[in-house]
């Protein structure tokens, strides 16, 4: 990462293809492209931001990137979706 960051969504895909590569395809899971990926969710505020990216990928993962500025570091989380239920009233 550089040391001057710029914590946009296309800075986040940008991330998130390289962890994928390097973290999380194997011979089972194929490398990713950034065609596959999109952000959910973006928010940049006083230096520091977080965007939920996506994929195309039916493995109903999404993960959550944090770019901390004073420390000038990315944290990245990973989960699943486990259930969706619906609540009328």
């Amino acid at each position: 990462m550089d040391s001057c960051v710029t914590p946009t969504p296309d800075f986040f895909i940008d991330e998130f293809v390289r962890y994928y590569n390097s973290e999380v395809a194997d011979y089972d899971v194929s490398e990713i492209t950034k065609d596959e990926c999109f952000v959910v969710w973006y928010n940049y505020t006083v230096g520091n931001a977080k965007a939920l990216v996506s994929t195309v990928r039916p493995d109903h993962k999404y993960y959550e990137l944090t770019y901390h500025a004073g420390k000038n570091e990315l944290y990245i989380d990973a989960y699943i979706k486990v259930d969706h239920d619906v609540v009328k009233f």
